[in-house]
């Protein structure tokens, strides 16, 4: 029997972004006959940054043409009080206690129509009805997850899926302005499973909808395997952090610290491997209160080259300052080299770090001064207790967060029949 899967990414495999996907596309390529992947929000002059497998047929929608149809869709919803089924009764309670609330369904439930719409055009231009059974499968428990459950209303298979993955921003309310999420009820109504990628992540959503007990499946990302990264060297307690620079990573609290231990006796390196729209005032704060130390914020590099990085530099320890997370994969990256991590609690940090085991836990509200104590902790620990460290986060790594291992099982799951 035939089968394919059709997946909705923001912008994978184009510009910049998702790069946890480059590990999970050939897995699922080997197991569907062919894919459809739909990249729903690009620059309009998208490069594709990404190879893919030869049967992987790549579409990109520009962000500006969704933009452009979104008053339509959403002056039709105004005529529908249920916009047009997707809203429960105690779901548009909640939406009409805040205005920004209510602005924000109508923009989310625009946008996914649009979406729907454009990417309805782009399957009908295949012979769809020469599968058996499609997934749809889309990459973030959001509009996209809306457009995957009706593309599957419209699916002329004889068996078909709807299914999506639930990190960070897309799970949690709180990191949302407007304090809430829409379309819960639905979604977990409609899917036929959502994979939270954390069983932090799978808690919360029972506890906040249990309706959805029985959708609901911790499915963990991972990472290649290139071997354990070199012995650090003693001389020198080198820290690198690998982010994209923006207010919820916090990385100026990482800085912040770090000018705390001038004067501690410890030869320090930092690397920052990620850009953003700060990163000169990160270089120009080094500058200024970090001269005492050696500095390298290099910015942005392709995932190929970061893990050729961790496979020829020797790394003492890997720093995470987020004050929100799914389950950070730049975590799971470093451990799979042996590098031991100082996080904050938040999100499912803690099914990668074991304090005193694998690194150390702090807490979301933490203080430069208490990550600068932690961080003279862990350079201040004997070789032998750095060397057990290393091993064990290798043997976390190795248990839960191999990338075959769990992307061949997620694709199973998924698969039509």
């Amino acid at each position: 029997m035939r089968d394919c899967l059709v997946m909705l990414t923001k912008t994978f495999p184009f510009d910049k972004g998702e790069e946890f996907i480059e590990n999970e596309l050939p897995v699922l390529a080997e197991k569907f006959e062919h894919v459809f992947l739909i990249a729903t929000s690009t620059a309009d002059n998208a490069v594709q940054t990404r190879q893919v497998p030869q049967n992987v047929t790549v579409y990109h929608i520009p962000a500006s043409q969704v933009k452009r149809y979104l008053p339509g869709a959403a002056a039709r919803l105004l005529f529908s009080p249920s916009m047009h089924g997707f809203i429960e009764r105690d779901e548009l309670k909640q939406a009409h206690a805040k205005l920004k609330s209510w602005a924000f369904f109508y923009y989310f439930i625009a946008k996914s129509e649009v979406l729907f719409s454009i990417c309805r055009r782009i399957l009908l231009a295949h012979r769809m009805k020469a599968y058996d059974g499609i997934t749809f499968y889309a990459y973030w428990f959001y509009d996209v997850a809306v457009v995957a459950n009706q593309l599957k209303k419209y699916c002329p298979a004889q068996t078909s899926k709807a299914v999506c993955r639930a990190h960070g921003y897309d799970l949690y309310q709180e990191r949302q302005p407007s304090g809430f999420l829409p379309l819960r009820p639905y979604l977990l109504k409609n899917l036929d499973a959502v994979y939270p990628c954390s069983e932090n992540g799978t808690r919360y959503i029972l506890q906040h909808w249990p309706a959805g007990k029985g959708k609901v499946h911790t499915a963990y990302l991972g990472t290649r395997d290139y071997g354990l990264g070199p012995v650090p060297r003693e001389d020198c307690f080198h820290i690198v952090s690998c982010c994209h620079i923006s207010p919820v990573k916090r990385v100026e609290l990482l800085a912040q610290a770090l000018s705390l231990l001038q004067g501690s006796g410890l030869k320090l390196k930092w690397t920052h491997i990620g850009d953003g729209d700060t990163l000169k005032e990160l270089r120009n704060f080094a500058k200024e209160h970090l001269a005492f130390m050696e500095t390298d914020l290099r910015g942005a590099l392709p995932n190929q080259q970061l893990m050729s990085f961790y496979q020829s530099t020797p790394v003492s320890l890997f720093v995470n300052t987020s004050s929100s997370e799914g389950l950070p994969v730049s975590i799971m990256e470093a451990s799979s080299f042996g590098i031991p991590s100082i996080a904050t609690d938040v999100g499912g940090t803690s099914e990668l770090i074991r304090t005193g085991e694998t690194g150390q836990l702090l807490p979301a509200d933490l203080t430069p001064e208490a990550l600068a104590k932690a961080i003279r902790d862990a350079a201040s620990q004997s070789a032998e207790k750095m060397a057990a460290q290393r091993k064990a986060c290798r043997a976390v790594w190795e248990q839960s967060f191999q990338a075959d291992k769990n992307f061949a099982a997620f694709a199973e799951n998924i698969l039509p029949f």
